[in-house]
């Protein structure tokens, strides 16, 4: 029986480090254009009839990437949802059943699987102005919070290495 305890415990950390790795993946950049291959955009005109949803993809391995399209209601205008192997970009274009986007605010959600990846949220139309914010600086305490959490995930999956080695170099000993 306490055989078994490290032989889970390695197993557990294997399993953990293969979703992580796993986990990285994925939708790498987004934006929305006027045109299949065009710049970045989040105001576009009236009468705008077809917005681009321009993306990035790494490491796939058969998952569904869905492209969904919400207005300011919250109704879903547009929905794709494709399968994706491997890594490269891909443009799709996004359109409405009355056949071109009112006036308004819209939301672009990337799904890898059943998770939100990336949104965007754009307008058709005029823009609306928005208050101005007083710019601020950043407090040291964010900026060391976020060295240390970039750090995190490596040293995290260095030491259950460390570990599962140690739980597998026990199990061998104790033979």
């Amino acid at each position: 029986m306490k055989r078994l305890v490290p032989i889970a415990i390695a197993l557990s950390l294997t399993i953990l480090l293969a979703s992580i790795a796993v986990a990285q993946g994925g939708v790498s950049t987004a934006h929305l254009s006027d045109a299949p291959d065009g710049p970045a955009m989040t105001q576009f005109p009236s009468g705008t009839t077809v917005v681009y949803a321009i993306f990035e993809y790494a490491d796939m391995t058969g998952e569904s990437i869905k492209v969904r399209v919400y207005d300011n209601y919250g109704s879903i205008l547009f929905e794709h949802p494709q399968e994706y192997t491997g890594s490269g970009t891909e443009s799709v274009a996004t359109t409405t059943s009355d056949g071109y986007f009112p006036d308004g605010r819209y939301v672009t959600n990337l799904y890898r699987g059943e998770y939100v990846s990336r949104t965007i949220i754009w307008e058709v139309g005029e823009p609306v102005a928005q208050p101005v914010a007083t710019p601020t600086t950043t407090p040291p305490t964010a900026k060391i919070y976020n060295q240390v959490k970039d750090l995190a995930v490596p040293a995290a999956a260095i030491l259950l290495i460390i570990v599962a080695a140690w739980a597998i170099y026990r199990v061998l000993i104790a033979r």
